[in-house]
């Protein structure tokens, strides 16, 4: 699965992405308070954050498939591929992120799909709504779960470097 030096820059590649996401879950929580009723333009960036989100975990899967799949999925339904490849085992590489997760994350997935193809204010708010009710635990969820995956990759390291 790799040498040490490749391992110990896919976690720091991991921990940059999810500080990151945890630096978006702060300014989103930070905005509905500022906001806590919406007009169509705010509902349009309530609904940036909720994307953002599902990127930055989409970057995270991206350096894990290309740094220890050997690639990412090819075709129009790479996404979706990519997320369902990371509640696998693959090779020696056990699931990053439970099957639970998996179905969470898919509703993400979704989302940024759909606030990519259609007009702001064709935005659904009721959709919207219920994304964000989840956003927090299937973040924190996420949190845990790269967590774990670091450790699994680290304790590797330590285990392929014993006498």
């Amino acid at each position: 699965m790799g040498d040490e030096l490749t391992i110990e820059r896919i976690i720091s590649e991991i921990k940059e992405e999810t500080g990151s996401i945890i630096v978006l879950s702060n300014e989103y929580k930070n905005f509905l308070e500022k906001y806590p009723l919406l007009d169509r333009y705010l509902l349009r960036t309530k609904a940036s954050f909720l994307a953002d989100f599902y990127m930055g975990v989409e970057r995270i899967f991206k350096i894990i498939a290309e740094e220890l799949n050997g690639g990412t999925p090819k075709g129009e339904d790479w996404h979706k591929r990519l997320l369902l490849d990371m509640s696998l085992n693959i090779g020696e590489r056990p699931p990053v992120i439970s099957r639970e997760l998996h179905g969470s994350l898919l509703m993400f997935l979704g989302f940024r799909h759909v606030v990519r193809q259609v007009y702001g204010f064709e935005l659904d708010e009721k959709r919207l709504e219920s994304l964000s009710v989840h956003f927090e635990p299937v973040l924190e969820k996420f949190i845990k779960e790269i967590e774990n995956f670091c450790q699994f990759l680290k304790d590797r390291v330590k285990k392929v470097g014993e006498p």
